[in-house]
């Protein structure tokens, strides 16, 4: 009974043991992905103000803009709301309410006054600027906007009015497609103080307009009184159970937006369910033999007992370090392993403290090892130490044990020691790899978050002072003058144009799709479909002469990949001949080979590689527009799947372009 007690109570502190490594491998993984979901809603929230202030500076020049003359203030207005492609119409109202300029003449003389976002700009606190209203339906089409107004005041501080514009959806939607990395069930929303959507991705349509202000990450957050926060909650949405980083923008001047970025919880603990299941399996494994091992000994304990100078021997002759220390600090036992690596026989090592044998630096850790060997309840410790041994200084690994009397009392520690030196270094090497890779993906991070913000934030705010300058000097400026100024705007809306391609090239293989299997002519029905109105304007003629295959890839990239090849044919379609544009492909060893031909414009020979850089055009953007990143796209995701991709063309016979998969 005594034999079966001890396994039993081992079973129970492997299970306990285990247990408590599942419990923290679950607080660990619920605490990294929520600080990585923390990072991505600091950066969205940083987007998301300059977004507003955007929104912002067009309010503000509109309220300064002279009213004088009816006319020339609504041409103004209607020159400003251009800037940003989603604000549908902006209006100025006086005091009562009442609107007094539109850029939709229709909507002068109505009243606004039991409107929200009216009584919200009116009500701002001193120093905050601007206002944003839920979602709501307006105009003959119901579209969904959203409300964005600021006070006008007079030199004294009295109320006036509202200046306001309506953006569409797709202002945030856009932005908040652009932070989270597309897994199933992964969310990003933008959310009034009171708890409206008022964007959110995926599933704009379906979710823009509710309100989740009484429960979910919303409820949570708010109540937890803090700028940024992070739950474990089931979402008011879908009903799914999630991991959410919440943060309010705390800019005095803005209204202070909620911004949650969540994740299935499924999805996060996907990689810890595995483990758990594979330290369970391993668990019950372990119990079933210390069980068989438990009757094997209760059998044979009387024939242990008579080979016990057998066992001493086995001992001795182990290539692993096997010690036993006494009380006093001293060796009791050595095994010839242990003494030919210091190159003493085992009897003058016996008797010797173990300090004498360890490096200086590695005693105090070592000691703590051992003390943790003598305390319940698990009697045991695991450390790795330096050794001043004969063929140098080496890492070593220990696992100790206490060797205990029938009252249970600690008499000895034994611990087996392994020469792990190499493995050392390779976990130094390892360490070192992580830190370069995890420095690396610090700096793509930062690329994106620049020229997703830092560099479009800018341009923007160009454009608009551009408008100011050509507002309040268009009596100043001659003709040359005002088309220099809009040289300029048309130069920041290309950089911005630009910027945009450089992130999405800068994806390509970063966030995306995983690489499954994938049926080609799938890919190509929903480009071709993406390209409808581009192909039915152009009248161009699409053929498939062979069934495409079946390939391992991410679907969205091989969307975007034909839909850049397809669309390139149709931009440079010859005018003098309807466009024809014909997709194949053939079978080769280890790979398939796609083509994509046409009877454009064609491409000179000595431009076959040239194309494929980033930012290489053959045109002027008078001729063609496009910032000449498209192919470089095609050829990054082609090379991350494994291909190749080229071109077959002479100038004016149209263009083949030739890429291959594995398959």
């Amino acid at each position: 009974m005594g034999i079966w007690g001890i396994s039993l109570a081992l079973v129970a502190l492997l299970v306990a043991l285990t247990g408590f490594q599942l419990r923290a491998g679950y607080d660990r993984t619920i605490r990294v992905a929520g600080a990585n979901l923390a990072d991505t809603a600091r950066v969205t929230e940083e987007q998301v103000r300059g977004s507003l202030r955007v929104v912002g500076l067009i309010l503000k020049s509109l309220a300064e803009a002279p009213r004088d003359d009816p006319s020339a203030l609504r041409s103004f207005m209607t020159s400003q709301v251009r800037v940003i492609p989603e604000i549908r119409q902006a209006f100025i109202t006086d005091r009562s309410g009442i609107v007094t300029f539109s850029t939709l003449p229709q909507v002068e003389g109505r009243d606004t006054t039991k409107r929200a976002f009216f009584s919200g700009a009116r009500d701002l606190a001193p120093g905050s600027t601007l206002y944003v209203d839920k979602p709501l339906n307006i105009g003959v089409d119901n579209a969904r906007v959203i409300m964005a107004a600021s006070p006008l005041r007079d030199h004294r501080h009295q109320f006036m009015g509202i200046v306001s514009v309506s953006l569409e959806l797709a202002y945030f939607q856009t932005l908040l497609k652009s932070v989270h990395s597309g897994e199933d069930g992964a969310g990003a929303l933008l959310v009034t103080p009171e708890g409206d959507i008022i964007g959110r991705d995926p599933d704009p349509d379906t979710f823009v307009g509710k309100n989740i202000a009484k429960g979910g990450a919303f409820a949570l957050h708010r109540e937890s009184g803090q700028s940024s926060s992070v739950h474990v909650h089931i979402t008011q949405t879908d009903g799914k159970t999630k991991l959410s980083a919440v943060r309010t923008l705390t800019d005095p001047q803005l209204p202070p937006l909620v911004v949650i970025i969540g994740r299935p919880l499924d999805g996060v603990l996907a990689s810890w369910r595995s483990e758990a299941l594979t330290h369970s399996l391993v668990v019950a494994i372990l119990a079933l033999a210390i069980f068989a091992l438990t009757g094997l000994l209760q059998r044979h304990i009387k024939a242990l007992g008579r080979s016990e100078e057998r066992y001493r021997g086995l001992i001795e002759s182990q290539s692993d370090f096997i010690v036993r220390i006494g009380a006093d600090d001293r060796f009791v036992f050595v095994n010839d392993a242990f003494a030919d690596a210091f190159g003493l026989p085992a009897r003058e090592i016996e008797g010797q403290p173990w300090q004498a044998f360890i490096h200086k630096d590695d005693i105090a850790e070592t000691a703590k090892a051992i003390a943790q060997v003598t305390q319940p309840p698990a009697y045991r410790a695991d450390t790795e130490n330096r050794m001043p041994m004969v063929s140098g200084t080496r890492w070593v690994a220990w696992e100790g044990g206490a060797i205990r009397d029938h009252a249970g009392r600690v008499t000895e520690v034994q611990a087996v020691g392994r020469d792990i030196s190499q493995w050392v270094e390779y976990r130094e090497r390892q360490t070192v790899l992580l830190r370069d890779l995890d420095n690396s993906n610090r700096e793509l991070e930062q690329f994106a978050y620049v020229a997703s913000h830092d560099l479009r934030e800018p341009l923007r705010m160009i454009s608009s002072y551009m408008g100011l300058l050509d507002r309040r000097y268009q009596n100043v400026l001659d003709a040359d003058g005002r088309d220099f100024l809009e040289f300029a705007r048309e130069g920041a809306r290309r950089m911005d144009k630009m910027v945009l391609d450089l992130l999405e090239f800068s994806r390509v293989g970063r966030i995306g799709d995983p690489q499954v299997p994938i049926a080609l002519d799938d890919v190509l029905e929903t480009a071709l479909a993406n390209l409808k109105l581009v192909i039915e304007d152009a009248g161009a003629q699409i053929s498939v002469t062979d069934a495409l295959p079946v390939i391992e890839g991410s679907h969205g990239e091989m969307v975007r990949l034909f839909q850049n090849l397809i669309g390139n044919a149709i931009k440079y379609r010859s005018p003098d001949r309807r466009s024809a544009i014909t997709i194949a492909a053939e079978r080769l060893p280890g790979q398939w080979r796609i083509s994509v031909s046409d009877n454009g414009i064609g491409i000179a020979p000595e431009y076959s590689e040239r194309i494929f850089d980033i930012f290489q055009r053959l045109h002027t953007r008078n001729e063609y527009e496009g910032t000449g990143i498209g192919l470089a796209v095609c050829r990054k995701i082609v090379e991350r799947h494994g291909g190749r991709i080229w071109v077959e063309s002479s100038l004016g016979d149209g263009a083949t372009f030739h890429f291959t998969l594995p398959g």
